[in-house]
């Protein structure tokens, strides 16, 4: 059998980012609430919010460093490639390829990017050269 890639649609990729929110996201959340006791205690300290966020992007960076994808990559067999090579990224890669996120979702052209294009990439996913793909099993 002979494997090709093709670029995962958008909605693939915003359900499996659904997917990693429940899964790694709203965890770290709930500990971070549990542990500072209340709820004003935990709106009231940004230094806690900054660190779920970054703990998302370590944890998220973790998971494609190891095998290319995060839970909610492997829900939907999605994998994150390098977009040159097409292998795995590295762990600061995947770093700096969430950080582009963030910031180009601060400014909002970054949610609105893949619609104006027709490979449908995100700002994000150019600048770090990579992007999710689905795997196409066909025979010889």
């Amino acid at each position: 059998m002979k494997e090709k890639a093709k670029i995962a649609s958008r909605f693939d990729r915003f359900k499996a980012f659904v997917i990693d929110i429940f899964l790694i996201y709203v965890p770290i959340l709930y500990l971070s609430y549990f542990l500072l006791g209340s709820k004003e205690a935990f709106l009231q300290n940004q230094n806690v919010i900054f660190l779920c966020s970054i703990s998302f992007g370590l944890l998220q960076a973790i998971f494609f460093a190891l095998k290319a994808q995060s839970p909610g990559l492997k829900a939907y067999d999605l994998y994150l490639i390098d977009r040159e090579k097409g292998t795995k990224l590295s762990f600061l890669r995947s770093l700096y390829r969430y950080f582009l996120f963030i910031f180009s979702l601060g400014i909002v052209i970054g949610l609105f990017s893949s619609f104006f294009r027709r490979d449908g990439l995100m700002i994000h996913d150019i600048l770090s050269s990579s992007y999710i793909v689905n795997k196409i099993h066909k025979e010889k």
